[in-house]
């Protein structure tokens, strides 16, 4: 029974990522729009994004198992066909030594490992930091990718693309938050919705603010403005042992699984 609870978790987990996903690809700030489409082969989901070819996120296969080990070459002739090597999500529950060797055999490596936790009983978080959080809306909405530009050094946009983009940042899905020490840009931090759950991603705080508590309080304040919106979870995906991974522990996040992503 606990086994198929974990895999329940896990199959939520994998439905609000690709939705999240879908979004992202959606409001991305890029000059040229992501094109994301997603197609199912066996048991494997496919996100295909032609106008990012070299994009490891938006070209992910999720759910690939021994059962589609006879679907590989199907699958690597589809992303063929726009001259992309995907990504391999590959879940716990999956992976095998069929599935490692023969993602081996065509060149494929574990390059990395996330967590996904999980925050099931949501409890309102008190805090005394001088640190202060300002919601994102249609007022701040350009401040905020201004801010994200920042945050992305080098990263060059068009006017065109800030207005025709920031309205994303402010829908009643898309939750976003600026954090401010002593009147200056502290961090950053998104909530993500689907349903009656969210999904806590983006998190980003500048060299200067490091160390100041700046994310626990951008998390806590995402915790209580979850609850307020009456939802029942949250979720997200850190890198294990990271600063991130140590604050969600902190605030009462568990971890349910780590996924090993394959590229060549």
């Amino acid at each position: 029974m606990i086994e198929n609870n974990i895999i329940s978790t896990m199959s939520k987990i994998e439905k609000l990522e690709i939705a999240l996903t879908t979004f992202n690809s959606k409001r991305a700030l890029s000059n040229i729009d992501k094109d994301l489409e997603i197609l199912n082969v066996g048991k494997s989901s496919l996100m295909i994004d032609k106008n990012s070819p070299k994009s490891g996120y938006y070209n992910r296969v999720k759910g690939f198992c021994e059962e589609d080990i006879v679907n590989l070459e199907n699958i690597l002739n589809t992303y063929s066909k726009y001259e992309i090597e995907p990504c391999f999500e590959i879940t716990p529950n999956n992976i095998s030594e069929n599935v490692s060797r023969t993602l081996s055999k065509e060149g494929f490596i574990n390059v990395e490992q996330l967590v996904y936790m999980e925050l099931k009983e949501l409890e309102a978080i008190q805090s005394d930091s001088k640190i202060e959080i300002f919601k994102v809306t249609e007022s701040n909405a350009e401040e905020f990718i201004n801010i994200i530009l920042l945050s992305n050094e080098g990263m060059d946009i068009s006017q065109k693309v800030i207005e025709n983009k920031k309205h994303y940042f402010y829908e009643s899905n898309f939750h976003n938050y600026i954090a401010y020490s002593s009147g200056e840009v502290a961090g950053i931090g998104s909530m993500f919705i689907s349903e009656n759950v969210g999904y806590i991603a983006n998190d980003y705080t500048f060299e200067k603010a490091r160390g100041l508590g700046c994310q626990k309080v951008l998390l806590a304040h995402r915790i209580n403005e979850a609850i307020k919106l009456g939802l029942e979870s949250l979720y997200t995906d850190v890198v294990f042992g990271s600063i991130s991974h140590s604050n969600m522990k902190k605030l009462g996040f568990t971890d349910v699984y780590m996924s090993s992503f394959w590229m060549k």
